[in-house]
């Protein structure tokens, strides 16, 4: 992307704010004879239950698991919020926006980080907003005019660019084709927001390991590389909760 400095650089002093508006999480359950349980332990983190959930396939033929994504809210020269997550997030999601004095109208920008529907069915909560997202996630097709953007989509190009002012995008395939991370920096370091191409457990990131067989490992391990060469001081995965310290080396 011409004139856009390179994801690396730290040239720029504009700086935002991050935080989480609803905060991810997994729900597992089974069904057996027409009967539901849950799987669900007070204080569990997400991947605590993705865990759980991989241990259940075996003995319980129906299974399931409903997870949505940390919602993030970026605050500075433009307000942004990456991946609303599910419809049923919406409503929340309004009033966390509600509690800091803002609403949909304020939002600039919602960026998601690649089109699953868990990351994006709750844009219908933006509908006067432009929603960003790369063109890899279609194929190259015009299938986000059919896909709940609206037309909206404001659509991302190349490997790395800038999504406005001071907030640039990683490409970072592994994932799905056209998963990006969303790269700004904060008065305490380098943020990272990474969407689904850092998990599903937080250990395989902090030891640059997938088990045997994990689709596109290769992929995702170069996505990691990249990631890691940009120091951040915390990266934000789609379904894990933060990870709060520099993983570089």
């Amino acid at each position: 992307m011409p004139g856009v400095p390179h994801i690396g650089d730290s040239g720029s002093t504009t700086l935002f704010r991050w935080e989480i508006l609803i905060p991810t999480q997994r729900y597992v359950f089974t069904v057996s004879s027409g009967r539901l349980e849950e799987y669900n332990r007070e204080g569990e983190l997400s991947f605590h239950r993705f865990s759980r959930y991989q241990s259940l396939k075996a003995d319980h033929p129906v299974h399931g698991m409903v997870a949505w994504p940390n919602t993030v809210l970026l605050s500075g020269p433009a307000t942004v919020v990456v991946d609303p997550g599910l419809v049923m997030q919406g409503e929340p999601l309004l009033a966390a926006l509600a509690e800091r004095g803002l609403s949909a109208g304020d939002v600039d920008l919602v960026v998601n980080t690649h089109a699953h529907m868990d990351h994006v069915q709750a844009n219908v909560y933006f509908p006067d907003t432009p929603i960003v997202i790369h063109e890899a996630e279609f194929g190259g097709s015009p299938a986000h005019e059919r896909s709940g953007f609206d037309g909206r989509a404001r659509l991302l190009s190349g490997d790395e660019g800038e999504i406005a002012p001071g907030l640039r995008f990683l490409r970072t395939p592994g994932h799905s084709e056209g998963s990006i991370c969303v790269v700004a920096e904060t008065a305490g370091g380098r943020l990272v927001v990474a969407g689904d191409t850092v998990g599903p457990l937080p250990s395989y990131f902090s030891s640059m390991e997938l088990p045997a067989g994990f689709p596109a490992a290769d992929r995702l391990l170069r996505s990691w590389d990249r990631i890691r060469e940009l120091n951040p001081i915390v990266v934000i995965p789609g379904h894990n909760p933060p990870m709060r310290a520099r993983i570089s080396g």
